[in-house]
């Protein structure tokens, strides 16, 4: 009974739960599994992550970092423009627009954009606006019914620089 109230003692100790019925062996599982996992972290995680990233890429990673690199340099390349919003079921007095660029390999934020004035801005953000569609309700004539067409909900005027 000794064993059993040292390990005890060791796991509230180590900050460990326990149920009051535990045996001492699954105890002493417990607390080499505790002790392992402290191995496994700080330093020692911290040399197999920097031995991670000293391995050289293949072909195929090195492949698509470049590609990434690539997007990335297209998307934050700037062009100055005027952007209008074409819809009317908004308050016609809205002056800004938010827009984010962002995917699973980089990110270049959520920008607030203001309306109808020259503004330099990034060509990612300036794709995800020209993506935005809206509903259009119009009547068809043959029918008498309302159909729904989509249009973009921005006009975006590029200016030659």
């Amino acid at each position: 009974m000794s064993t059993l109230q040292e390990l005890k003692q060791e796991a509230d100790e180590l900050g460990l739960s326990y149920a009051k019925n535990v045996s001492a062996n699954k105890l002493q599982e417990k607390i080499e599994l505790f002790y392992e996992s402290q191995e496994t972290s700080g330093p020692a995680l911290e040399e197999v992550v920097a031995k991670e990233k000293e391995k050289p890429k293949s072909s195929a990673e090195k492949k698509l970092s470049d590609k990434i690199a690539a997007a990335r340099a297209k998307a934050e390349e700037t062009r100055i423009v005027t952007i209008i919003d074409n819809d009317q079921r908004v308050n016609n007095q809205t002056t800004t627009c938010t827009v984010n660029c962002s995917n699973e390999y980089f990110d270049l934020g959520t920008i607030i954009l203001p309306l109808n004035e020259k503004i330099e801005v990034r060509m990612g953000h300036l794709k995800t606006l020209e993506q935005v569609q809206i509903p259009l309700h119009m009547r068809d004539n043959k029918t008498g019914l309302s159909t729904v067409k989509m249009r973009p909900r921005y006009t975006i005027s590029y200016e030659n620089v």
